[in-house]
C-alpha cells in the first residue's frame, strides 16, 4: 500500500502540489517567526553583554518597583566614596545617558534636519578618560572632546563626538560645527572625532545614535549637574566579587548617612535642587543581573513580535486546513471506483483508510521541508529589511533550532492528517462491488442533519458572544467567551453556508450571464449546483476576509472613538510634539516651552498661554500596582484641554496649592472608591512615598491617561524627564497665521518637532492608526493568498472531474475563449460568495467586539463601508487570479480525448 500511495501522489502531482503549497505558506510563516526571533534574542543577548562591557558592578539608586529608566540619579560625590582604594576595585567611572539628544545636520537644500533612527534611542553621553577597562568610546578618527567653557552660555561652542554609524548615515565631518538639541535646549558643538562604541574594531550601538561630550560639558548640557545616572565598577582579576560588593555597600551605607546630614547644611537653592535625593537608596548590582535586566527589556519587545507572527502563522495554517479537507474530499470522490477496485482485490477498509492518511502524512512531511526552507529565506529577507531601516546589524548565521523543526513538523503533519481524517473515514463505506459500476460517488451527508447541527453550533456561539458582552467578567473571561463564541459561530455558519450558496450564486451570476450569455450562465449554474463544494471552496477566503473585516471594524471604531475624544478634549490652537515615531521616551527640552512662554509674555496680543505636558511609564505605585503618570500645569490646563471633569477642579479649594494634588480618571476612581478631597498614598521611584489629594475626577483620558499630577510634583521625582508635547492657545483677537508664524520662529530651531493645529494633529493620529491597520491587513493578506490557491485547486480538480462534460461543450461549438470565460466567472462567483460571507461574518464579530470592549477604549461603532466594498472587489479579483491556470487547462483539452475520458 505504501508503494501504491507514492505512485498515486506522483500521478497527481499538480493537485497535490497546490495542496502542499497551501500548507507550505503557513509553515514558512511559523518557521520565519521562530528563526527571526531566535536570531534577535541571541543578538540582543550579545548586545546586552556589549552594553555592560567590562563592568562588574553598577552602583545606582534602587527603583524597588517599576521600570529601570525611572531610576533616580546618584550624587557625583559617590566618585569620592567608591574608589580604587577599595580592595579588588580596579576602576570606577560615572555614567550619564540622556535621552533625546539629537545632532542636527542640513539637508540638500540647506534646511536643518534632525538625525533620526526610526524608533531606536538617541543618547547623549559623557566621554570619560583614564577609565581603563571601563572605556566606552574608542576614537576611530579625530580626537576626544575637550572643555571649551560653560555650555550653559549659548555663546560658547562646545565639542563632541558621534558614533561611526551615525557619522556615516548623516555625513558628519570632523571640524564642522553642528547644532545639537539636548535637555537644556540647542547648543553649538564642533565635531572633534568619530568613535566606535564598546569595541576598538566595530561599532556596537545597534541602531541608536550616540553623541558624547567632555565630562564637565556633559553634566551641564545633559542636565546632570551634581549627579550621574550610575557608577560603573571594574573588579581586579582574581578578586572575590562577593567581598568587593560587600565593601562597596558598606561605604554606600556610611555615605548615605553623611549625605543626608550634609544636605541640611546646604544653601536653600542647592538643597532644593537635590531634594529628590533625600530618600535615595543605593545598591550594588552585579554584572549577571545587569545583563538579565537588559535581556528582559529586549524580550518584552520580542515576545510581542513573536506572538504577533505566530498568531498570523496559526491563521494561515487554519486556512490551509480547510483547503486540505476540501481537496481530499474532492480527490477521494473522484477515486471512488479506484478505491473500490482495491477493495475488490483484497484490500481491507483499514488499509484503504491508512493509505489516505499516509498521503496526508507525506504531504505534511514535504510541506515541512519546503516550508522550513521558504521560512528561512523569508527570515533572511526580513533581516535585510530590519537592517535597511536602521534596526541594527544582525550578523552571523540565522539559527534553525531543533524546536523550530519539531514544531513545524507537528503543525504541518498534524494539520494535514486532521484535515484528511473525515474524507478518509468516508472510504470505509465503499463496497468492492462499486468497482463494477460505470459511475459511483460518495453518498453526501444528510443536509438536514448538517443544518440542524450547524444551527445549534451557531446559536451556542452567538450565546457565548452575548454573554461576553453583557457579563461583568475579568479580561481573561471576556476574551475566552468572545474567542470560543467566534469559533463556534464561524463553524456553525460554515455548516449552514450551503443554504445560501444557490441564491448568492444566482445574485452574482445573473449580471454575468447577461453580459457573457452562455459562458456566464454555465458559470452561474456550476457554482450553484454543488452548494457544499462551493461553500467549502470559498471557506478559506471567508476566513481571511472575516478577519480583515473584523480588524477594519474594530480599528475604525477605535479611530472614531479616539478622534472624537481628541476633538472633545482639545481647545488649544497648536500642538508641538515630536515628529513621527519617537518611541515611548520621545521628548524635547523644556527650554522651548520656556522660550514660548517668554514670547507669550512679550506678545500677549498673539499668544495667550503655553502649557507643557510630561509623562512617564510604570512609574507611579498605587496599592502595589504601577501606573503610567502624566503631568501639566493645573492652573492653565482647563483653558487648553477639556478632560470632562465630573467632580472637583484642578485648582481645588480643598488644597491650598496645586502642588501635592492629583487628577484621576473615573474608572480607577470608582474602582478604588475615591472622591474629591480624599488622600491617596502613592509611591515614586526609589521608594519615595507621598500623600496626594484628589483634586478632580475626569471622564476623558485620551490625552493624559488615567493619572495626572501637577508638574511641580512630577519634576521633583522625575528630574530628567523632558516635555512630551506643548499646547499653545492664541489670543482670541489674534491673526492665527501671524500667531503661528511667531511660534514657528522658535520651533524651526528644533527640526525633530512638528507644529500642528487641531485638524493637522487629528490627521496625524488618523494616519498612525491607519498604518497599524495596514500592517495587520498585510499580514492577514497571507491567508487570502492561501485562499486563492484553494480556489485554484478546486477549479483544477473540477476541470479534471468534468473533462467529458467540457469535451462535449467543445464538440457542440463552445470556443476556447468561451471555455476560459466560463471557468473564470465560476471562480469569480465562488470568490464573491466567500467575500460576502466573510465580510458579513467579520462585521458581525466586529460589532460584537466593539460592544464588549470597555467604553473607555471604544465608545463609537464605525463600520468602514468603503473598505468593506473594496474587500468585495478584491475578492472578485482573487477569483480571476485563481482561475488563470484552470481556465487555461480547460481551454486546451483535446476534444476527442475529453469525450472519451473516463
Amino acid at each position: 500500500m505504501f508503494g501504491l500511495t507514492l505512485r498515486n501522489i506522483r500521478g497527481r502531482k499538480l493537485r497535490y502540489a497546490l495542496t502542499t503549497f497551501a500548507v507550505v505558506l503557513g509553515v514558512a510563516f511559523m518557521s520565519t517567526s521562530f528563526v527571526l526571533t531566535d536570531k534577535l534574542r541571541s543578538s540582543f543577548y550579545e548586545l546586552s553583554v556589549d552594553i555592560i562591557g567590562d563592568v562588574d558592578f553598577n552602583v545606582r539608586a534602587s527603583v524597588q518597583d517599576g521600570e529601570r529608566f525611572n531610576g533616580l540619579p546618584v550624587p557625583e560625590e559617590l566618585l569620592e566614596v567608591v574608589t580604587d582604594d577599595i580592595p579588588g576595585v580596579e576602576a570606577v567611572s560615572g555614567q550619564i545617558m540622556a535621552w533625546n539628544v539629537i545632532p542636527i545636520v542640513t539637508d540638500d537644500e540647506g534646511n536643518p534636519k534632525a538625525t533620526s533612527t526610526r524608533g531606536a534611542p538617541q543618547f547623549g553621553m559623557n566621554y570619560f578618560t583614564d577609565s581603563g577597562p571601563l572605556q566606552e568610546f574608542f576614537i576611530y578618527e579625530g580626537r576626544p572632546p575637550e572643555w571649551t567653557g560653560d555650555i550653559g552660555d549659548s555663546s560658547v561652542v562646545g565639542e563632541f563626538i558621534v558614533d561611526k554609524k551615525t557619522a556615516e548615515d548623516f555625513d558628519f565631518e570632523i571640524g564642522e560645527v553642528y547644532k545639537v538639541s539636548g535637555p537644556i535646549g540647542n547648543r553649538l558643538f564642533t565635531l572633534t572625532g568619530i568613535a566606535n562604541w564598546r569595541s576598538p574594531t566595530e561599532n556596537k550601538n545597534f541602531g541608536a545614535t550616540l553623541a558624547a561630550f567632555e565630562e564637565r560639558t556633559s553634566h551641564i548640557f545633559l542636565d546632570y549637574e551634581g549627579t550621574y545616572d550610575y557608577l560603573n565598577v571594574a573588579v581586579s582579576p582574581g578578586s572575590d566579587h562577593g567581598k568587593v560588593a560587600a565593601s562597596i555597600q558598606n561605604r554606600l551605607d556610611l555615605f548615605a548617612e553623611d549625605f543626608l546630614a550634609a544636605m541640611s547644611a546646604l544653601p536653600e537653592e542647592q538643597k532644593a535642587a537635590l531634594d529628590f535625593l533625600g530618600n535615595i537608596q543605593l545598591e550594588v548590582v552585579d554584572k549577571d543581573t545587569l545583563i538579565e535586566e537588559q535581556r528582559d527589556d529586549f524580550n518584552s519587545f520580542l515576545n510581542v513580535l513573536s506572538g504577533v507572527l505566530l498568531a498570523f502563522a496559526i491563521i494561515a495554517v487554519i486556512v490551509s486546513a480547510f483547503i486540505i479537507n476540501n481537496t481530499f474530499s474532492i480527490v477521494l470522490g473522484q477515486r471512488v471506483r479506484e478505491l473500490a477496485l482495491l477493495r475488490a482485490l483484497g484490500a481491507t477498509t483499514r488499509q484503504v483508510f491508512r493509505s489516505v492518511i499516509l498521503e496526508a502524512v507525506i504531504i505534511g512531511v514535504i510541506a515541512t521541508g519546503v516550508g522550513l526552507g521558504v521560512g528561512y529565506l523569508l527570515a533572511l529577507g526580513l533581516r535585510e529589511l530590519l537592517e535597511s531601516v536602521g534596526f541594527g546589524a544582525l550578523p552571523g548565521v540565522l539559527p534553525m533550532k531543533p524546536r523550530t523543526i519539531i514544531v513545524a513538523a507537528c503543525v504541518s503533519i498534524g494539520a494535514t492528517v486532521l484535515s484528511s481524517i473525515l474524507p478518509a473515514r468516508r472510504t470505509r463505506s465503499i463496497a468492492p462491488i462499486a468497482a463494477m459500476r460505470e459511475e459511483i460517488s460518495f453518498t453526501p451527508t444528510s443536509l438536514r442533519r448538517r443544518l440542524l447541527f450547524g444551527g445549534a453550533i451557531t446559536l451556542i456561539g452567538i450565546a457565548e458572544l452575548i454573554l461576553g458582552m453583557i457579563l461583568d467578567l475579568d479580561t481573561g473571561g471576556i476574551l475566552w467567551l468572545l474567542g470560543t463564541g467566534a469559533i463556534s459561530s464561524f463553524g456553525g455558519v460554515y455548516m449552514l453556508s450551503p443554504i445560501a450558496t444557490k441564491p448568492v450564486a444566482n445574485f452574482f451570476g445573473r449580471p454575468i450571464q447577461r453580459l457573457f450569455k452562455i459562458p456566464g450562465r454555465l458559470a452561474r449554474e456550476n457554482a450553484a449546483r454543488r452548494p457544499r463544494r462551493t461553500a467549502a471552496t470559498a471557506a478559506a477566503l471567508t476566513i481571511g476576509l472575516a478577519l480583515v473585516s473584523l480588524a477594519a471594524v474594530v480599528s475604525s471604531s477605535l479611530k472614531a472613538t479616539f478622534i472624537d475624544l481628541i476633538e472633545d478634549s482639545t481647545s488649544m490652537d497648536l500642538v508641538v510634539s515630536v515628529d513621527g515615531f519617537g518611541g515611548d521616551f520621545q521628548g524635547f527640552s523644556s527650554d522651548l516651552g520656556d522660550e514660548l512662554r517668554e514670547l507669550s509674555d512679550a506678545r500677549p496680543d498673539l499668544i495667550d498661554s503655553v502649557v507643557s505636558y510630561r509623562w512617564t511609564f510604570d512609574a507611579l505605585g498605587v496599592d502595589g500596582d504601577l501606573k503610567d503618570v502624566s503631568s501639566t500645569d493645573f492652573a492653565l490646563m482647563e483653558s487648553h484641554m477639556n478632560l470632562e471633569i465630573s467632580q472637583g477642579s484642578p485648582e481645588n479649594p480643598a488644597a491650598p496649592t496645586t502642588a501635592g494634588t492629583i487628577l484621576i480618571h473615573e474608572d480607577p476612581a470608582t474602582e478604588k472608591g475615591l472622591k474629591v478631597g480624599d488622600p491617596i498614598y502613592v509611591t515614586f521611584p526609589g521608594g519615595n512615598e507621598e500623600s496626594l489629594t484628589v483634586a478632580a475626577i475626569f471622564e476623558n483620558d485620551a490625552m493624559l491617561g488615567n493619572w495626572v499630577i501637577d508638574i511641580e510634583t512630577f519634576d521633583r521625582y522625575f528630574p530628567q524627564t523632558q516635555d512630551s508635547f506643548l499646547s499653545i492657545l492664541f489670543n482670541p483677537d489674534a491673526d492665527p497665521e501671524l500667531a503661528r508664524a511667531s511660534v514657528e520662529t522658535y520651533t524651526q530651531e528644533y527640526p525633530q518637532l512638528s507644529v500642528d493645529d487641531r485638524a493637522e494633529y487629528r490627521e496625524g493620529i488618523e494616519q498612525q492608526l491607519d498604518q497599524v491597520l495596514s500592517v495587520i491587513t498585510t499580514f492577514l493578506a497571507l491567508s487570502l493568498l492561501i485562499a486563492v490557491l484553494g480556489i485554484t485547486n478546486t477549479l483544477a480538480l473540477s476541470v479534471y472531474e468534468q473533462t467529458r462534460e467540457l469535451g462535449l461543450l467543445r464538440a457542440v461549438g463552445m470556443t476556447r475563449r468561451q471555455m476560459r470565460r466560463m471557468v473564470r466567472w465560476e471562480a469569480v462567483i465562488i470568490a464573491l460568495f466567500g467575500g460576502l460571507l466573510g465580510v458579513s461574518i467579520g462585521v458581525f464579530f466586529g460589532i460584537a467586539a466593539t460592544a464588549a470592549i470597555p467604553d473607555s477604549f471604544v465608545s463609537i461603532l464605525s463600520i468602514p463601508f468603503g473598505s468593506l466594498l473594496r474587500y468585495m472587489l478584491i475578492s472578485g479579483l482573487f477569483g480571476i487570479l485563481a482561475s488563470i491556470l484552470p481556465a487555461f487547462r480547460a481551454s486546451r483539452l483535446n476534444v476527442l480525448d475529453a469525450i472519451s475520458h473516463n
